[in-house]
């Protein structure tokens, strides 16, 4: 049990680290479509410009949102509801002390952290419920780039992007 569940962290981390790069590819994918229909003579008060540019800031707000999901690892919210049998508590020291590092607070994790210490020093309790926002706000993210996109191709297909 402890390898799966450090192995989760670690999985966690990994995810966070490829939206990060899906989410700065779709945003230069985005900027290079802007720049060509910016610089394309015709279309200067085009439509299209204002969709991809919309597209391109909304992309870099979802930024926020994927920082503040993955900002304290799922090992450590797990101590709110599960308190010392927490799979936090099955780690080895050192799993411990790396896992409180990803949670951004800089104070030294004690050798034997009770629950309502970590609760406390992370503030737990007052937290936005950001796992969920997380995933609604994908599903939104998701339903407005289809949307976009299937737009944008439906006007490609049919001027080719030419007045």
């Amino acid at each position: 049990m402890k390898i799966e569940v450090y192995s989760q962290f670690l999985k966690e981390q990994k995810i966070y680290k490829k939206l990060t790069t899906i989410s700065k590819l779709i945003s230069i994918s985005f900027l290079v479509i802007y720049l060509y229909l910016l610089f394309s003579s015709r279309y200067t008060a085009s439509p299209l410009i204002v969709v991809i540019n919309y597209l391109a800031i909304f992309t870099g707000f979802s930024g926020l949102i994927r920082f503040k999901y993955f900002e304290i690892p799922s090992l450590l919210l797990n101590v709110l509801e599960e308190g010392d049998r927490s799979p936090f508590y099955s780690l080895k020291r050192e799993e411990k002390q790396f896992v409180w590092s990803k949670s951004g607070s800089e104070e030294e994790l004690p050798p034997d952290p009770n629950p309502e210490w970590i609760i406390q020093t992370l503030q737990l309790k007052d937290r936005f419920p950001w796992k969920r926002i997380g995933k609604l706000y994908l599903g939104f993210y998701i339903f407005v780039i289809l949307v976009s996109v299937s737009f944008l191709l439906s006007v490609y297909l049919e001027t080719g992007f030419q007045n």
